[in-house]
């Protein structure tokens, strides 16, 4: 009687469950989810939902490989349509309270941009075609992502080759331009972007979910964010929940919920589906986990979601607004130099006093010589004299020359001299040997019409050589006449003529002082005015440079470790303010980052330039994605940005 009593108990246990929309498997006593509801689509071969908010309404939009995209209301009822045959999209909220849609139609094989707007008058949900653009093979996966006010969109292909685009409105479409490629393996499945921590997360079956830096002007920073150990073989789907900061993705007969940021790979909930379904492309609306059961072309309906996060608010967090760093927009940009790799490193401007728009800029490719360009970035010539690192320029008096530059040489350790004329022609003086293991940074001084250079070596030390011209050029000699030595590498360095002092950055430790009339004497050390601290300069700290005017100005650093520049009062003691060169959209030009070396001036450079110029190396040359150039900003936007109206004195 007893083992009777226990059967029935068992049974009615089990009755209880699958009233209550589970069941359980019998070998594994897993208790699996029945739906709460099974909305039929009819056959339109769905493959992707995501929920969307027009107007005060919540609708779920649709790829639907027959219909195209589809608007439906939570009983299945069609409000909009677009024809297509799409089997991904991504959504994207606008800030004039419309929905910007990306969905690749494999027809056309080009991604679509439409535009969903809610009719008050009519109390409809349209589309309107935007713009569209072809690709070069089928698309696996779209999403996304908000950066700096613009809106971006990663589109990666069943090659496994991904790209970042820029996409903006134009006069007639929106446009699509490409700002770098991302590559991965095959099989990529989904992806989804996490608006607060700035992370693109890729579905890639076997290997799992990666997560990457959205910003091109960062490092990539890839990682596998979860192991396909605890996924298993069928798993993507992808859709985050920037309400919650939530990764919800189906996996096998699962469906998995990750809060970010999370310590296990374990998911923080999770969800087995009945084998009579296949639950797929799970999102969460109206307080429900809503997905596509792709067999049998249905919706899904499941209450099964914990209470804590039906609660859960929205934190309001912006990505943004704790960093303390303005930004400012490139005016112009050179052509890229000829090497591939980390080749672009030193610029310096050479003001035409006569013709202040006919100015130049020198700057080194690394690994092949020197580049002369015009203020509009366009390469005038080239100078294969080997891998010159730095450059630097001073005026001289001389019956035919208005200016010397300098370069520090690596193929063959020396110093090579440029003359520069008064018309702005550059001509090559040579190269002069110096006993240095590496030449690496560089930078001159003059001192009562004479002329020095401070030339860094590999083992941490600065040497100071004295250049005579003598009475033809191209005999010019070089003469050692002191050496500083350093803990660390240095590169950038830069002088106070009018001050004799001498400023160089310590990569790893900071910025160093030396005044240089004391140092003659023997009786002044050199001092650290700026020291690494992680938020003013992190490292490494790289180019440095001077805009003075006659009884002011600033020292400018490259604080390479977090793509920004610093400015110091111009003895270097006092923290200004630091800004970073981001994104010019209307003209085409990307942002900044990496900066080895930089060069600015004061000097009126034509109207472009009212208040000078700044020109800085930019590590990764993006929009599109290309080899290395330089950056021109015009001073004026800088002076604006850190409110500089007024000249610090010191």
């Amino acid at each position: 009687m007893k083992k009777l009593h226990f059967i029935i108990a068992i049974m009615l246990a089990a009755a209880l469950l699958v009233s209550c929309g589970h069941d359980v498997d019998s070998v594994l006593r897993i208790k699996k989810a029945l739906p709460q509801r099974a909305i039929p689509l009819g056959a339109i071969d769905a493959e992707q939902i995501l929920p969307i908010r027009v107007g005060a309404e919540q609708y779920l939009l649709l790829a639907s490989e027959r219909r195209g995209l589809l608007v439906i209301n939570s009983y299945g009822e069609i409000l909009a349509s677009q024809e297509g045959r799409v089997e991904r999209l991504a959504v994207q909220a606008l800030p004039n309270e419309t929905l910007l849609v990306a969905s690749f139609d494999e027809r056309l094989a080009q991604i679509n941009l439409h535009e969903i707007r809610h009719s008050d008058a009519s109390n409809n949900v349209n589309f309107r075609l935007l713009g569209s653009q072809k690709m070069p093979t089928l698309q696996s996966a779209l999403c996304f992502s908000q950066q700096e006010q613009r809106t971006h969109l990663f589109s990666i292909g069943e090659d496994g080759i991904g790209r970042e685009y820029l996409l903006f409105p134009a006069q007639q479409q929106w446009q699509m331009q490409e700002v770098r490629p991302l590559y991965f393996g095959e099989q990529v499945n989904a992806c989804a972007v996490s608006p607060r921590s700035q992370r693109l997360l890729v579905s890639q079956p076997p290997i799992g979910i990666l997560s990457l830096n959205t910003n091109a002007e960062k490092d990539e920073q890839r990682k596998l964010f979860l192991s396909a150990h605890w996924l298993g073989e069928d798993f993507g789907n992808l859709w985050f929940d920037a309400r919650s900061e939530s990764l919800w993705l189906s996996a096998g007969d699962q469906i998995h919920r990750y809060r970010l940021p999370f310590s296990s790979e374990e998911p923080e909930w999770h969800l087995h589906i009945n084998e009579n379904h296949s639950a797929v492309s799970p999102v969460f609306l109206n307080g429900q986990l809503w997905a596509l059961d792709v067999g049998r072309d249905q919706l899904l309906v499941f209450d099964d979601v914990e209470n804590d996060y039906l609660e859960t608010e929205s934190t309001g967090f912006d990505p943004e607004s704790g960093d303390s760093i303005v930004s400012v927009f490139a005016r112009n940009q050179t052509d890229p130099v000829e090497s591939f790799g980390d080749a672009a490193d030193d610029p310096a401007i050479w003001a035409n006093k006569s013709q202040p728009q006919n100015s130049l800029i020198l700057a080194t490719d690394k690994k092949s010589g020197l580049n002369i360009y015009n203020l509009s970035g366009k390469l005038l010539e080239h100078f294969a004299v080997g891998r010159v690192n730095n450059v630097d320029i001073r005026s001289i008096e001389h019956p035919h020359y208005s200016a010397l530059a300098a370069a520090s040489n690596r193929s063959t350790a020396g110093v090579n001299l440029f003359a520069i004329t008064a018309e702005g022609h550059v001509e090559h003086l040579g190269l002069r040997a110096i006993n240095l293991q590496d030449p690496y940074g560089l930078c001159l001084q003059k001192t009562n019409n004479q002329l020095f250079a401070w030339v860094s070596d590999k083992d941490a030390a600065l040497h100071q050589f004295e250049i005579d011209l003598g009475e033809n050029p191209t005999e010019f000699s070089l003469k050692k006449h002191t050496e500083i030595v350093v803990n660390s590498q240095v590169e950038g360095c830069v002088v106070d003529d009018k001050w004799q002092r001498l400023f160089f950055a310590e990569e790893d430790r900071g910025i160093w002082s030396l005044g240089l009339k004391k140092q003659q004497n023997s009786e002044y050390q050199a001092k650290l005015v700026a020291e690494v601290d992680g938020q003013t300069l992190v490292d490494d700290v790289e180019g440095l440079a001077l805009y003075l005017t006659e009884d002011s100005g600033y020292l400018i650093a490259s604080s390479q470790g977090n793509d920004s520049y610093a400015l110091f009062t111009r003895d270097g003691n006092d923290f200004v303010g630091h800004f970073r060169v981001t994104m010019n959209v209307r003209s085409g030009i990307d942002g900044s980052s990496e900066t080895d070396g930089l060069d600015v001036t004061s000097l009126y450079l034509g109207p472009e330039y009212p208040m000078g110029l700044l020109v800085v190396q930019d590590g990764r040359n993006r929009l599109p994605n290309a080899k290395q150039n330089f950056k021109l900003i015009d001073w004026y936007t800088v002076s604006e940005a850190l409110d500089l109206s007024v000249f610090v004195k010191n």
